[in-house]
C-alpha cells in the first residue's frame, strides 16, 4: 500500500462571517480571515491536486467577498516554486466546483479532472442564489472550468491507491470528500464539510456531538456526510481552517 504525504497550499484568503459561514448562528459579526486550501498529494510517484483554490485579488473583490491573493499564492505559481512542473500534476480532484476551489485549472493542461457527476450537472444550471458560487457560464463573466473535460464520479471510488473519493453532499449537492491513505493512517481532505476545527468540538449547549458551520444547501445531508467523513477519517484536513498553516506537510 502506498502510503502518500498532504502538502496545504494557501492560495488567497477570505474575510467572512464567522456565523454566517464558519459556525451556524454563532459568531456573527465575527471577521475571520479564513485560509483557501488547495492540497498536493505524493506519493509512489504520483502527484494530485485536490482543488486548485481560489481567484485573484480583483476578481474575488468584484464578484465575491472581501479577501485577497498575494503575489505567489496562485495555485500553478506555488507548485512551480516546489520545482515541480505544471505537466507532472497527473490528476486533479475537486470536492465541488465552487469559485474558490477551481481556479486556474487550465494551467494545468495534462491532468486528468474528477468531480462528482451530481456537482457537475448542478453547475452548469444553478439556480439563481448560487449563480455566482459557480460563476456559471450564463452569467457571461467567464468561468474558470469552462471547457474542461471532467471525470464524472458517481459514488465511492477509487481513483489510485489509497486514493478514495467518496459523496458528501450538503455543503453542495454534489460535494466530495477525498481519503487518503498515510503512514499515521486515513487521513481525509473534506472540503467546506467543516470550516473550522471547532465544527468538530461536541456542543455542550444543545448536546449535539459536533457544531456544523454556517454555510450548506442542506443541512440534512451536511449532517449525515459530517458522521461519514469523522467515522472513515483518523485526521480531518479542510479548506478554510487556519490551524493548516502550522505545518508544511502532514502527516
Amino acid at each position: 500500500m502506498t502510503n502518500y504525504t498532504i502538502k496545504p497550499l494557501n492560495t488567497g484568503w477570505q474575510l467572512l462571517d464567522k456565523g454566517w459561514y464558519g459556525t451556524f448562528r454563532r459568531g456573527h459579526g465575527q471577521i475571520i480571515e479564513h485560509p483557501v486550501f488547495a492540497f498536493l498529494i505524493e506519493g509512489g510517484g504520483h502527484k494530485i491536486l485536490v482543488d486548485t483554490g481560489m481567484a485573484d485579488t480583483q476578481r474575488s473583490r468584484k464578484y465575491h467577498h472581501e479577501g485577497r491573493q498575494d503575489p505567489g499564492q496562485a495555485i500553478h505559481e506555488q507548485v512551480q516554486a516546489l520545482g515541480i512542473g505544471l505537466e507532472e500534476i497527473e490528476i486533479i480532484i475537486f470536492t465541488h466546483l465552487h469559485w474558490d476551489h477551481c481556479y486556474n485549472v487550465d494551467k494545468f493542461s495534462r491532468a486528468r479532472l474528477f468531480v462528482s457527476e451530481k456537482e457537475y450537472m448542478f453547475a452548469l444550471n444553478p439556480i439563481p442564489f448560487y449563480a455566482k458560487s459557480y460563476e456559471t457560464p450564463s452569467l457571461g463573466i467567464g468561468c474558470p472550468w469552462e471547457g474542461c473535460h471532467f471525470n464524472l464520479i458517481q459514488g465511492d471510488e477509487e481513483i489510485l491507491e489509497g486514493i478514495r473519493c467518496f459523496q458528501t453532499p450538503g455543503h453542495s449537492p454534489g460535494h466530495m470528500a477525498v481519503s487518503v491513505q498515510t503512514i499515521k493512517g486515513i487521513y481525509v481532505l473534506a472540503g467546506d464539510l467543516f470550516f473550522l476545527r471547532e465544527n468538530l468540538e461536541p456542543d455542550q449547549e444543545n448536546g449535539w456531538p459536533f457544531y456544523p458551520p454556517g454555510r450548506f444547501y442542506n443541512i440534512v445531508e451536511l449532517w449525515h456526510s459530517m458522521e461519514e467523513v469523522i467515522r472513515r477519517a483518523d485526521s480531518i484536513m479542510v479548506t478554510h481552517d487556519p490551524a493548516h498553516l502550522e505545518k508544511q506537510v502532514y502527516p
